[in-house]
């Protein structure tokens, strides 16, 4: 029985002018806007306002792309730090290199910060982002 998968793009990146547009990030920014989507539908559906998943989102956004780069970095050494390794390649997130693990844990933590901010409960804006 063969998994249900979405095969890759035939072409990883496409230029805009001088531009490289990636596959991959546009991937994770079609993830981005379909979750600030659906948790803003969700949380207006328990009496919140649109406005506050947007505002919470400028700051779990960030902190999850940050993260994940510091997981891979810290998960792949050697390309960075090792013999051969160049430590300022670990600032070219054009080149790739995300850690999912990284972004959820940093993103949480953005997250949790924006609802400080924004004067809501953690675990009810999380209950609104959480699908199912």
């Amino acid at each position: 029985m063969l998994p249900a998968s979405i095969p890759s793009p035939p072409q990883g990146v496409w230029y805009l002018g001088p531009f490289p547009v990636r596959a991959y990030a546009l991937a994770i920014m079609a993830g981005i806007v379909i979750a600030v989507w659906m948790t803003s539908r969700r949380w207006v559906a328990r009496g919140g306002e649109a406005e506050t998943v947007l505002d919470i989102s400028f700051w779990a956004v960030p902190f999850g792309i940050v993260g994940g780069r510091l997981y891979h970095v810290v998960s792949s050494p050697d390309a960075y730090f090792g013999p051969d390794g160049e430590p300022i390649r670990a600032l070219y997130v054009w080149e790739g290199g995300l850690g999912i693990w990284g972004a959820i844990a940093l993103g949480a933590v953005g997250a949790w910060i924006g609802v400080r901010r924004a004067g809501v409960r953690f675990s009810t804006f999380a209950d609104a982002a959480a699908p199912g």
